[in-house]
């Protein structure tokens, strides 16, 4: 589909002693262009919808980046460079990780639907938040 980003990423899910293996349905869509959205899917069914900035994705696959609700860092585990995304709703939290090499394809594709700093070309924020205003 022209202007939408659906990929599959294999997740693990940091949980005590040992890490549950999930998956993370990423879709970016070119007409949204500020935001991000993951549906997390483990043992065949959905487990949690997140709608989060673009940013922070791109950001996190290089430094920590993030406050409050969902934060993303770079870390090497066990040899193996992830990005962990850490989510909370305030009495719930998780946290996530992915193969760094999965997350720096699917940011390259999403900085090749739309370059950082042209979002605007695609979404006329002032606009939006006119007719919200005026209704």
């Amino acid at each position: 589909m022209d202007g939408i980003e659906y990929r599959l990423l294999p997740l693990r899910l940091e949980a005590s002693s040992a890490p549950v293996p999930v998956h993370g349905a990423f879709t970016y869509r070119r007409d949204r262009p500020y935001e991000l959205v993951l549906d997390f899917q483990g043992a065949g069914m959905h487990l949690a919808h997140w709608v989060f900035s673009r940013d922070l994705l791109l950001d996190g696959e290089t430094r920590a980046t993030g406050e409050g609700d969902i934060q993303v860092w770079p870390r090497w585990q066990g040899g193996e460079p992830r990005v962990f995304l850490a989510f909370s709703n305030g009495d719930q939290g998780c946290v996530v990780s992915a193969r760094a090499k999965d997350v720096r394809a699917l940011c390259r594709r999403l900085v090749g639907l739309v370059p950082r700093g042209q979002e605007q070309r695609y979404y006329d924020l002032d606009a939006e938040l006119s007719s919200l205003l005026h209704r």
